[in-house]
């Protein structure tokens, strides 16, 4: 008999990876294969375990794409190629989500499954909007319908006028486009024209919006919001009145916001999370690969022999506290190689990382940079003092370490990793950045900006195409004058702290006045 693999069918909740449930998780992340919808978020798609194949099944309404027979068919071959196989649905999958139509082609397939629950829109939306579906006082029964009934249904006529008083609170989904013809019938079928309608678009997720009407006036308060459109949930009865006193959930100040996030290959962006938790949808690009260099055995036995001998080690970047600290790994050595000798880190995630080694750094600038580095030692006796800088490649020789030359120390710089290109395919980068509009970029780094120009016209693209519009942000000076010199226009840098604090209170606070400039106009 063949041996095939398991389909998990994972309702992926109505947004982002904080509404996907534990076992989701768990099974996304040792999955080999991934299959999902277009409604689904694609920081869970990303969530799949490296190297999955992903496939994208989705396509927007009227549009043509992968029919149903051909996601049966599709399961029942990667099934057959795999042990693992998710099938990602917004929302919960057996809620309109088509799965007895699967279920059945794997049953008789004889491939096994298991059914992951979701959140189902009609759950997000009545928690995100603030309207309990049900209340004792108000209501006691629920009636969950689609307004889009299958062509293959025997009797494909829902009984509106019926449902008009079937239960208390009734949920449309999938309705926006045959709403004027619901409403119609739920009024012949005697709810009244003052009965409360709340519509949700986009629920739980940082873009939500909610609308609020009345059968009678749901229609002409539709028009004044042209954009309006599907996905929406519409919630109808009693309840909706409860909004006003219940409703919680604020639009956070970057919803809406597309950002693309550069940041080095190896890294996991902090930046980004912290972007997504204000609202934004982020799209990550490695735009440095970080690649440990290593020394002549006797060089690096030196130096990890010599290291107490030096006055001050300097780390510009966590990198190079990552590198040094391998290398005394590699000569049986830890942090207590550094003796009395006293450390410079160039800013907080620098010092955070010699923490997970027990250093504490005895110097960390005002400024975060460079050159806060410089202005930081010109108030310390440097003649004669011996400084090591463990640092990239390409920074060797830089005018940093002549400036404490120029004081008289003696600098050794030690080339411990090399910056680079990251090696990503054409289609891959064009799949990260999608066909949506980008409203701002951020760097962190000269590097990220050369090294994003550059991927974009390794890849043929035209950088000014994609970035047509989009607002970039640099996290200090330097970086500023790197994109700058690259031709981008940069338009947010802080003021003050050049950190991802810094970087992420000044696009907030941008964001906020080109709001306000956009609503005065």
């Amino acid at each position: 008999m063949e041996k095939t693999g398991t389909v998990y069918l994972i309702g992926a909740g109505p947004g982002g990876p904080d509404l996907l449930t534990l076992r989701g998780a768990q099974l996304l992340a040792q999955t080999d294969c991934v299959i999902y919808d277009r409604l689904v978020d694609a920081r869970i798609v990303e969530m799949a375990a490296v190297g999955s194949e992903r496939i994208d099944v989705g396509k927007n309404p009227g549009e043509k794409g992968k029919t149903q027979p051909d996601i049966n068919a599709l399961l029942v071959k990667k099934a057959r190629q795999y042990k693992s196989v998710v099938r990602l649905k917004g929302g919960d999958p057996l809620l309109f989500g088509r799965i007895a139509e699967e279920m059945t082609t794997l049953r008789r397939a004889g491939i096994s499954y298991e059914i992951v629950p979701g959140i189902s829109s009609v759950q997000a939306a009545s928690a995100y909007a603030g309207i309990p579906l049900t209340e004792r006082t108000v209501s006691s029964s629920l009636a969950i319908v689609t307004g889009q009934e299958s062509a293959g249904k025997k009797d494909n006529s829902l009984q509106w006028r019926a449902l008009a008083k079937a239960a208390d609170t009734l949920v449309v989904l999938m309705g926006r486009e045959r709403l004027p013809f619901i409403v119609q019938e739920l009024r012949k079928g005697g709810r009244a024209a003052s009965t409360p309608v709340a519509l949700v678009r986009w629920a739980a997720r940082p873009e939500q919006s909610v609308l609020v009407a009345t059968l009678e006036t749901v229609d002409s308060v539709l028009a004044k919001h042209p954009a309006f459109t599907s996905p929406m949930v519409m919630m109808i009865g009693e309840v909706v009145r409860l909004r006003e006193d219940f409703q919680w959930w604020k639009r956070p100040p970057l919803a809406g916001q597309r950002i693309v996030v550069t940041r080095a290959e190896s890294d996991s962006s902090d930046l980004a999370n912290r972007l997504q938790a204000l609202g934004a949808s982020c799209v990550e690009i490695p735009a440095i690969a970080v690649t440990p260099r290593r020394l002549k055995a006797n060089a690096e036995a030196a130096l990890a022999q010599q290291l107490s001998t030096y006055d001050w080690v300097i780390f510009t970047s966590a990198h190079g506290v990552k590198a040094l600290t391998a290398l005394l790994a590699r000569q049986g050595k830890d942090a207590r190689a550094f003796g009395p000798a006293k450390v410079c880190a160039i800013g907080p995630k620098t010092a955070a990382t010699l923490e997970q080694i027990g250093i504490t750094a005895d110097l960390i600038p005002s400024n975060f940079s460079k050159q806060g580095v410089s202005a930081a030692f010109r108030k310390i006796a440097l003649r004669g003092a011996k400084i090591l800088i463990p640092r990239s490649s390409l920074a060797v020789g830089d005018s940093f370490s002549q400036d404490l030359r120029g004081k008289g120390a003696v600098v050794s710089e030690i080339p411990l990793y090399d910056t680079t290109l990251p090696q990503i395919s054409k289609a891959a980068l064009r799949q990260r950045l999608g066909d949506e509009a980008i409203d701002l970029v951020t760097f962190t780094s000269s590097s990220t900006v050369k090294n994003f120009i550059h991927l974009l016209e390794q890849a043929g693209f035209d950088p000014r195409q994609i970035l047509n519009g989009a607002r970039v942000a640099a996290i200090g000076p330097q970086t500023a004058a790197a994109a700058k010199e690259a031709g981008l226009a940069v338009h947010v840098t802080p003021r003050k702290s050049w950190t991802v604090d810094g970087l992420i209170q000044a696009i907030v606070v941008e964001h906020s006045m080109a709001r306000t400039r956009g609503m005065r106009a």
